[in-house]
């Protein structure tokens, strides 16, 4: 009876994590979050939530594809430390922790499992559906952004009792979404995403939009002023080029040098940083005499695309805020001070702390789970790291196997593991980030063809 509801039950799965994806983009909008943050969302992401979980158990103990899935252990490991440290903290408040607790599951139960069923042709369809929705929706906001920076004086939208800046602000275009930083990522993300159309579909004036929407998306990126997707782009970029000197080499009749292949792959970042400073810098140069001829009574400022929110404070309040959360921890060193009531926790034990006082973020998804979930939850994350890494960074340099969706979710693996260096996602929070990485890990495991030799040319 349970195979025949199989394609069903996969069908659903497939749609769902499309359709909350979608959905949380429309968030990252500031009046749009305004407007459904303590109305539609309570509600939806509990019953996202809830429905993910059945969804999971359903899996779990009917058809049993999550513990086929490698490595599967060390997720639930995981899983049990947040779950522990929730307990060990749960007079700081129960029902955020249990929140975070099923998204966990769901994230590292349902949508990684998700990613390991996927075909190639699955996967693919789940990528360009996405693509096609979210690079039609972050194409509207950033073009309506791109608009704001020349013709819209900066101002601001109050939003869970804090005001958001929104347009151009403090040299810097915030635009239409909550924050510019996962604003420029997402848009990083779409241009990916473009590239994939472009490399999926002939058609011309599918390609002629997809190209326009690379150039709207790095236009936002670029005035956006995120340093953070400043640098996922040169490390994505360098992993690109070094894949391709990889297949370059393996493919010439007469290879170049040891001497000289090492020295392509080590060159290629402080290239791509290079390169990518100076045409950042100069088509700044370039935005800002635009603007101030199109909009001159809006655009009097010198130097106006240079950040002055940083000034004297260059890594933005995040070392502060990182040392905040590690001070936390040291009451509490196995386990942490729970995966998400670190502020109740400083509030209740450590008044005067920097945490208590501003309320911050972690900004930095490891060292949330350090602080978390203390030292043994950070070393099952370090062990899971492993694990991954043990499978994909050899699939990541074989040029003979890989395929277009494989580099995509490599592609996505690396751009999110980078951006949450400086952002809370992915453990602890649920959102465009979490719903793309863990399907992609999943795909990134499966058991696939050999890894050919270093040495061995491809057919």
């Amino acid at each position: 009876m349970k195979e025949k509801y199989y394609t069903l039950y996969r069908n659903i799965v497939f749609y769902f994590t499309l359709a909350f994806a979608i959905y949380t983009l429309f968030g990252r909008f500031a009046v749009l979050h305004a407007l459904v943050e303590h109305t539609v969302n309570p509600f939806l992401y509990v019953f996202a939530g809830l429905f993910g979980l059945l969804l999971f158990a359903i899996d779990f103990f009917f058809y049993r594809n999550f513990r086929k899935m490698k490595y599967y252990p060390v997720f639930i490991a995981f899983i049990v430390c947040a779950a522990v440290s929730s307990a060990l903290n749960y007079s700081y408040g129960i029902t955020s922790n249990l929140t975070t607790l099923i998204w966990l599951v769901v994230q590292m139960g349902l949508f990684a499992t998700m990613g390991r069923l996927f075909t190639k042709e699955q996967y693919d369809r789940w990528l360009t559906l996405f693509f096609l929705f979210s690079g039609l929706i972050w194409g509207i906001a950033s073009a309506v952004s791109l608009y704001q920076y020349i013709f819209v004086s900066g101002y601001h939208v109050f939003l869970n009792e804090r005001s958001i800046r929104q347009s151009f602000y403090d040299n810097r275009l915030f635009g239409l979404f909550i924050d510019p930083n996962l604003g420029a990522f997402v848009a990083f993300l779409v241009i990916w995403g473009m590239i994939y159309l472009i490399h999926k579909y002939t058609n011309r004036l599918v390609r002629s939009m997809a190209v326009l929407n690379i150039v709207i998306q790095l236009l936002y990126i670029i005035l956006s002023g995120s340093r953070s997707t400043e640098v996922c782009i040169i490390l994505s970029l360098s992993y690109t080029i070094i894949y391709l000197l990889l297949r370059r080499y393996r493919r010439a009749t007469h290879k170049p040098s040891t001497l000289f292949r090492v020295f392509s792959y080590l060159a290629t970042p402080i290239l791509c940083a290079a390169i990518l400073i100076g045409f950042f810098t100069l088509f700044k140069a370039g935005a800002s005499h635009f603007a101030k001829y199109m909009s001159p009574e809006k655009h009097t400022v010198k130097n106006e695309l240079t950040r002055t929110d940083i000034e004297g404070n260059e890594s933005n309040n995040r070392v502060d805020i990182w040392k905040g959360y590690l001070f936390l921890m040291k009451d509490k060193p196995l386990f942490g001070v729970s995966p998400r009531n670190a502020w109740e926790y400083a509030d209740r034990e450590h008044p005067d702390s920097y945490i208590a006082e501003h309320h911050y973020d972690v900004h930095n998804a490891y060292i949330a789970v350090l602080a978390g979930m203390g030292i043994i939850g950070f070393l099952v994350l370090l062990v899971m790291l492993f694990c991954i890494l043990k499978t994909i960074l050899p699939r990541s340099v074989d040029t003979e196997n890989m395929d277009i969706q494989y580099f995509f979710a490599l592609q996505i693996i690396l751009n999110i593991a980078v951006f949450i260096f400086f952002y809370p996602g992915i453990f602890f929070t649920n959102g465009i980030d979490t719903i793309l990485f863990w399907p992609a890990i999943g795909y990134a495991m499966q058991q696939r063809l050999p890894v050919s030799k270093p040495d061995e040319s491809p057919v």
